[in-house]
């Protein structure tokens, strides 16, 4: 999944995408976040939160790649969970999760 990496770092030097607890946090409650992406690795109750904030603000939410790999792919330190704050950003990884899930990447 190498082409959602390559987004999420596209994502990061464009603004477009935020990293960490309170980021991610205030993105939501202020209705900019499009996509919230929770590491498979994050702490179950990071996991859970995350989940029932999304679902709050009716925001979709996928747990993908481990805390390093997003963190690398974004240039920064393990992150547990990523916001993506632009709607085609987010259509995009969406629709590279799903098929890679179908088995067609």
């Amino acid at each position: 999944m190498q082409a959602v990496y390559k987004l999420l770092g596209l994502g990061q030097r464009s603004r477009s995408v935020v990293s960490g607890d309170e980021g991610v946090r205030a993105k939501l409650e202020r209705h900019q976040a499009r996509l919230v992406i929770v590491a498979r690795d994050a702490a179950p109750a990071t996991r859970r939160d995350f989940l029932v904030l999304s679902a709050r603000y009716a925001v979709p939410c996928v747990e993908f790649g481990t805390k390093g790999e997003l963190g690398i792919a974004v240039g920064k330190s393990p992150r547990a969970v990523l916001a993506l704050l632009e709607d085609n950003l987010a259509r995009r990884v969406l629709d590279l999760l799903e098929r890679s899930e179908d088995g067609s990447v």
